[in-house]
């Protein structure tokens, strides 16, 4: 999944998300609410302690939420370099809330992650910030992985455009279920983070073995997952 930024439009036949690298819903009425609603994150910067927030706020019944999934997911991850350096396996699921007239939050989780590697640049052998300098990882080693992303949705008119009778159908993919539940709108993510671990003990030609690739506000990318390092550690950026 390419996370440095990611723009979604949402419009008729769109069909896919628009990402770059470089790198919810209350109610449909409870707009009279919406200026008491700040963001239940705002101050939570600890992504770890978020997770569990997000994990909070999916569970209770009195925070005008909704929460869908679990949805068994593929996706092939690309690296800072641009390519596809593992095969991901995870459950997504989604926690929407309405943040204001038109607008919404959508965090969405990945869960019960595995990673398998493909030959090539590391994660994050383009990212001299991160700590480590370029790295190269072999084919076939596994490892675990979670993450979450926010993602901020708008309206195409000033009012609630959350679809809550939508079908799940296209649920395995983040543009699939915002086309479902959010038809004409427009959405963002400027929030992310996730994590890799190869710490298995088949995974033992890996000199570098975490990962973290998340925004800026969340820390920034950090480590890797490398077999072999081109050069040494790098000073820290983000």
């Amino acid at each position: 999944m390419k996370r440095r930024f990611i723009l979604i439009a949402l419009a008729g036949a769109v069909t896919a998300l628009a990402l770059t690298v470089g790198s919810a819903a209350g109610s449909p009425g409870a707009d009279s609410q919406v200026a008491t609603k700040a963001s239940l994150l705002a101050t939570t910067v600890d992504p770890l302690q978020e997770e569990l927030a997000i994990d909070a706020m999916a569970s209770s019944t009195s925070n005008g939420t909704k929460h869908f999934g679990p949805f068994p997911s593929t996706s092939p991850d690309s690296g800072t370099c641009g390519n596809d350096w593992a095969e991901d396996t995870f459950d997504r699921f989604f926690t929407v809330r309405q943040t204001g007239a038109g607008t919404y939050e959508v965090y969405e989780q990945f869960k019960n992650g595995s990673f398998v590697t493909n030959a090539g640049p590391s994660p994050g052998a383009c990212d001299l910030s991160d700590g480590y300098g370029p790295g190269v990882v072999d084919d076939g080693l596994i490892g675990t992985m979670h993450g979450y992303f926010v993602i901020e949705v708008t309206c195409a008119l000033a009012m609630p455009c959350f679809n809550a009778a939508g079908s799940c159908g296209p649920c395995d993919t983040t543009a699939g279920f915002l086309l479902t539940f959010f038809p004409g709108a427009t959405s963002a993510v400027n929030t992310y983070f996730f994590h890799y671990a190869g710490y298995d003990g088949t995974n033992q030609a890996l000199i570098v073995h975490e990962w973290k690739n998340a925004s800026c506000d969340r820390g920034g990318n950090h480590g890797d997952i490398a077999t072999a390092s081109v050069m040494g550690p790098q000073a820290l950026t983000c």
